[in-house]
């Protein structure tokens, strides 16, 4: 069988080293376990190496992930620490979470009383997570007025014989926001309403968690554990760029100069001509377009850095290619540009994370997301 190279054309690199010193920080800041939230395959980085790395080298202790599917993925790969779903799973999969002793969140009483009904049925225990709804109004109990009847709800819940309640978490709506800080505040507040209430009636659930990736960088207030998600991977939970910040970006979206071309004055460039040459241009054909998630939105608005020099991306992002205007760069003196060229896209040395949302107009987690599985993960500083 032949062998390609991951880095023939286009990759996504994976700074494990980036991936550990976040994770440290978080434990150092928060002064709590942290959960590494690997969900929708560890955003875009890669669940199954990055948890790997995580469990091996760093001593993580639990991981989140959105989906039974997600944490059975990882239970077939070696991962041994506790693993909870944050979403809902159908009752009918109580053997797999018990099998496989997965964490399960329970979204109201009613599931959780399936579960245990299921679970029952089979004699078996599940390990669950209680979901409180203090303010982002999702899923869980409804802790936002009514705290009598979530402390009844939740009581109740853990009286279910076939059910170990080992967890109890809500998610905040704006912690990333602190001219709204007073709103997670006011979730806090649901939060420890329902906590106090539960241990007047000799209830302690041994792993309360509220705080997520914006309220361990931003805000004081912490339970047993915190969850560190997009924080975990060197981006920011407002999305906005920073310069300076602590956190270390684990991926860069590379790809390779397959040709360098000169264009006449007048020229126009890619689908549309949304680009016309002012001059005689050289242009470099990079290999990556938006099929291996180069956003088509970032269409001459973005820049490509090819042996630390920055160029403007030209005309309508491809498919499968790109163009850069790199007549500045040809210069003898520099060796130009040339077909074989590493070319940084996204990530370190290049254009942000950060940059490439506010151009696009979403999110930076969304892009690393939206990263395809032809762009291959390679992990180096493991």
């Amino acid at each position: 069988m032949y062998k390609i190279d991951d880095k023939a054309r286009t990759w996504a690199e994976i700074d494990l080293s980036a991936l550990k010193f976040n994770y440290e920080y978080a434990k150092s800041i928060s002064g709590r376990t942290v959960i590494c939230v690997l969900k929708a395959d560890a955003y875009g980085h890669g669940a199954v190496e990055c948890g790997r790395y995580l469990q091996d080298h760093c001593d993580a202790h639990m991981f989140a992930v959105a989906t039974i599917a997600e944490a059975a993925e990882l239970r077939d790969n070696g991962i041994r620490v506790p693993i909870m779903v944050l979403g809902y799973t159908s009752p009918e999969y109580a053997e797999m979470l018990s099998r496989l002793d997965i964490e399960q969140t329970v979204v109201d009483e009613a599931h959780a009383i399936d579960i245990n009904r299921a679970a029952e049925q089979l004699g078996l225990i599940v390990k669950v997570h209680i979901a409180l709804d203090t303010g982002m109004s999702r899923i869980g109990l409804y802790a936002q007025r009514d705290h009598g009847a979530a402390i009844d709800a939740a009581e109740r819940i853990c009286k279910l014989r076939n059910l170990e309640v080992v967890g109890m978490f809500s998610h905040l709506a704006v912690a990333d926001d602190l001219e709204q800080e007073e709103f997670t505040l006011y979730q806090y507040r649901n939060f420890a309403i329902i906590y106090n209430g539960l241990a007047e009636r000799g209830i302690r659930i041994r792993n309360c968690h509220v705080s997520n990736s914006a309220a361990v960088l931003n805000c004081p207030l912490q339970f047993d554990s915190v969850r560190f998600g997009i924080s975990l991977y060197g981006m920011y939970p407002d999305s906005k760029p920073r310069m300076d910040g602590p956190l270390k970006p684990v991926m860069t979206l590379k790809s390779r100069v397959t040709q360098i071309r000169m264009l006449p004055s007048g020229s126009t460039v890619s689908y549309g001509r949304t680009f016309t040459a002012r001059r005689n241009t050289n242009t470099a054909v990079v290999a990556a377009g938006y099929a291996d998630g180069y956003s088509r939105k970032l269409s001459n608005h973005a820049f490509i850095t090819i042996k630390g020099r920055k160029y403007p991306q030209i005309g309508r992002i491809c498919m499968d290619v790109c163009m850069a205007d790199v007549t500045d760069g040809m210069d003898a003196d520099e060796g130009g540009v040339r077909a074989g060229d590493e070319a940084i896209l996204i990530g370190n040395g290049g254009m942000s994370f950060e940059e490439a949302a506010e151009v696009v107009g979403t999110i930076n987690y969304e892009l690393t997301c939206l990263v395809t599985e032809r762009a291959k993960r390679v992990y180096v500083n493991g």
